[in-house]
């Protein structure tokens, strides 16, 4: 059965409103919401940009347009894959640097603190309902 209501146009809306509040959070760490999503993956292990990219819901160019400013930075190293990696000649390994580390270290509280504005306007049921449905949702329309 089909709707005349767009399901994009709300969700762009509530995402856009998310993230200005993150973005206002890590404001004095100098990061986006979407830098420091990077580095949080990034930070729990070396990944493979390829990986990096399904993870993030990225494409590899976009995801390559994001890297470049915290690689400058020197927050993030990159490195050859092993041989046995199975990977692409475009491929590459991403892994924090010390100074990446500490970034993200001092970022975390503000992140913390989106995290919890967030959290408190929605109210805990709505907040985790929202998680729930995102997460579900973003599952089921994955490709096959």
């Amino acid at each position: 059965m089909s709707k005349d209501i767009c399901t994009c146009s709300p969700l762009r809306r509530l995402t856009r409103r998310i993230t200005v509040i993150y973005d206002h959070h890590l404001l004095p760490d100098e990061l986006t919401i979407t830098q420091y999503s990077l580095i949080s993956r990034i930070g729990r292990g070396p990944v493979a940009n390829p990986e990096l990219a399904v993870v993030m819901g990225m494409d590899r160019s976009t995801l390559s347009r994001a890297l470049k400013p915290l690689i400058a930075a020197g927050w993030i190293e990159t490195f050859e894959p092993s041989a046995d990696a199975h990977l692409d000649k475009r491929s590459f390994m991403l892994q924090l640097s010390a100074s990446g580390r500490a970034k993200l270290d001092r970022a975390r509280p503000n992140w913390q603190r989106a995290q919890d504005e967030i959290d408190r306007l929605l109210g805990p049921e709505l907040s985790d309902r929202l998680d729930q449905t995102v997460s579900d949702s973003y599952q089921r329309l994955q490709p096959e």
